[in-house]
C-alpha cells in the first residue's frame, strides 16, 4: 500500500485524513499525450507512483508568460518547457524512478500553500514534518527544510535541513544537514540572520501527531512507518506520504534510538488516538525542550521537596488537609517528595493518585509485571503525570504504588532530576517516621541521563 502514492492516498482520503488535491493522473503515454498542461498555472507537482527517496519529483512554483511553447519555473529556479515536463512523466511511466525498476504511473497533484511561519525558513521548497509511528504511538519526529542544495526537496539525502522535535512540545531541539553534519543555526530570510535550530514552536503539533496516528489506522497491515505531514495555510496539516521504509537520519537530529523507543511500546495495548499521543508524550518528551522553554540555570534542590502536582482538568479532589491552589492556568497540589536516585522512574502512592484524579483509565499508559520482595506477582500501572519542582515544569510517567506507610507519597526518580543540583543538606525533616537524614553533609550530586 504504502508503495503507491495512489493508492495511499485514496485510502487516507477515505479516511478522513487530509491530503493534497489530485488533479490528474497518468497510467500510459496516450492518457499523458491527450491531457492539456495549458489549464495548469503552476502551483502543483509531479511525482511517481511508486517512487522511493525523493526521485523524479518536480515541484513547479509557476508559469512564465510565453508567446510560444509554455514553460514553468521549478521550486529551484530552473526553468522547463511543456515538452521538457512531458518528456519527464514519459521517463516516469517507463520505470526510470520506480523502487522496483517496473513501469510505473505519473500522479499530479496540488501543492499545498505554505504556513506563513514557514515562509521565514525557506525559498526553495515546502518544509515538511516527518513522524514515526509504531503500534499507532509516535515515537520521534523531525522539521525538514529544503535547501536550493536539496532542489527544493525537503530530503535529507539530497542536502535538506533536519530539525529534532520534542514529541511533548512541538519544539525543534537539534539539527544535522544532508546525511549526517550537525548543524547549530539555520537562515531566517524574514529576519535576515542566522538563528539557532532550536526553540522552533511547530504549529498545530497536537493536530499533526493525531494525523500521523490516524494514517496507521487507515492502513493497519504497516506496523512501522513514516507520515510526512506538510501544513496549509488555510486547511492545517496535510498528509504528502507514508513510508515504509524511512531513511534512519531521524535518529541524528533527535539524538536519540529508534530501537529503545520502539522496545518501549512494543507491548503496550493502545486504547484510542488519545492514549497514543499520550504515550509519545510522557515516554518520549525531551528534557531539553525544558531548556529552551524555561532557559533556566541548573537549581540546587534537597533530599526532601515541596512538588506541585498539577491536578486533571474538571476532576474535584476530596482533600482534607491539602488546599488546592492556583499555578499559573492550573490547578494544583503541594505534595513532600523524596529524591532516591535509586530509582530510575518516580513513583505516587495509589491513595494520592486515586485522590487527585490520576487513576482515570485516560491517565493510565500501561501496566508493568513486577515480582514484589514475597514473590508475589503484580501489575503496577504507570500514569503520566504533571508536576513542577522548584518552579520547573516535569512532564513524565510515574510508577504507582503502595507507600501508605510511609510519609512521604511522591518519590522523585533520576529520570525527572536530569539538570538538578541534589545537596545531601536536608531542610526538611521526615520526623521518627522516616528517621533522620543524618549530619550535614556538603556534597552536591548531579544528575545526567542519557538521552533514550
Amino acid at each position: 500500500m504504502a508503495d503507491s502514492k495512489y493508492r495511499t492516498k485514496r485510502r487516507l482520503s477515505k479516511m478522513g485524513v487530509s491530503v493534497p488535491q489530485l488533479i490528474v493522473r497518468f497510467k500510459n503515454g496516450e492518457e499523458l499525450a491527450n491531457f492539456d498542461w495549458g489549464k495548469l498555472e503552476g502551483n502543483f507537482v509531479v511525482k511517481p507512483v511508486s517512487g522511493y527517496g525523493g526521485e523524479g519529483i518536480l515541484i513547479i512554483r509557476r508559469r512564465l508568460k510565453s508567446s510560444e511553447e509554455a514553460r514553468y519555473q521549478l521550486m529551484s529556479g530552473k526553468v522547463v518547457t511543456e515538452s521538457e515536463l512531458k518528456l519527464h512523466c514519459q521517463e516516469i511511466l517507463s520505470g526510470r524512478y520506480s523502487m522496483h525498476g517496473t513501469a510505473d504511473g505519473v500522479i499530479v497533484e496540488e501543492r499545498v500553500k505554505i504556513h506563513p511561519m514557514f515562509l521565514s525558513l525557506t525559498k526553495a521548497g515546502t518544509p515538511d514534518i516527518r513522524v514515526i509511528v509504531f503500534n499507532r504511538v509516535p515515537v520521534m519526529a523531525m522539521f525538514r527544510i529544503p535547501t536550493e542544495k536539496s532542489g527544493g526537496k525537503a530530503n535529507l539525502q539530497q542536502g535538506a535541513y533536519g530539525l529534532g522535535i520534542d514529541l511533548a512540545t512541538g519544539i525543534t531541539t537539534f539539527g544535522i544537514e544532508g546525511k549526517g553534519v550537525e548543524i547549530r543555526k539555520i537562515f531566517d530570510f524574514r529576519k535576515k540572520k542566522n538563528i539557532k535550530v532550536n526553540g522552533i514552536k511547530i504549529p498545530f503539533w497536537k493536530e499533526i501527531l493525531e494525523t500521523a496516528v490516524k494514517c496507521q489506522k487507515a492502513i493497519p497491515g504497516l506496523g512501522f512507518m513514516g507520515v510526512d505531514v506538510v501544513l496549509d495555510k488555510d486547511e492545517g496539516p496535510k498528509v504528502l506520504e507514508v513510508n515504509a521504509r524511512p531513511g534512519l537520519s531521524i535518529q541524528l537530529c533527535n539524538k536519540a534510538g529508534l530501537k529503545r523507543r520502539i522496545e518501549k511500546i512494543d507491548d503496550i495495548n493502545v486504547r484510542s488516538d488519545e492514549h497514543a499521543i499520550s504515550l509519545a508524550k510522557y515516554l518520549f518528551g525531551e528534557k531539553f525542550s525544558d531548556k529552551v522553554e524555561e532557559k533556566n540555570k541548573e537549581k540546587m534542590i534537597q533530599p526532601l521537596e515541596i512538588i506541585k502536582m498539577k491536578i486533571p482538568r474538571g476532576f474535584k479532589p476530596e482533600l482534607q488537609k491539602s488546599p488546592i491552589l492556583k499555578h499559573g492556568k492550573h490547578r494544583v497540589v503541594e505534595v513532600r517528595a523524596k529524591v532516591d536516585t535509586g530509582a530510575f522512574r518516580s513513583s505516587i502512592d495509589r491513595n494520592l493518585a486515586e485522590k487527585l484524579g490520576l487513576l482515570s483509565m485516560e491517565k493510565v499508559l500501561y501496566f508493568r509485571h513486577y515480582k514484589s520482595s514475597l514473590g508475589k506477582h503484580k501489575d503496577r500501572p504507570v500514569i503520566g503525570i504533571t508536576f513542577w519542582l522548584q518552579g520547573k515544569k516535569v512532564v513524565t510517567a510515574v510508577n504507582v504504588a503502595d507507600r501508605n506507610k510511609l510519609r512521604t507519597k511522591f518519590l522523585l526518580g533520576r529520570k525527572d532530576l536530569e539538570g538538578f543540583l541534589i545537596s545531601a543538606k536536608s531542610n526538611l525533616s521526615l520526623g521518627n517516621k522516616g528517621g533522620h537524614m543524618g549530619p550535614p553533609l556538603q556534597k552536591k550530586l548531579k544528575i545526567k541521563n542519557k538521552h533514550d
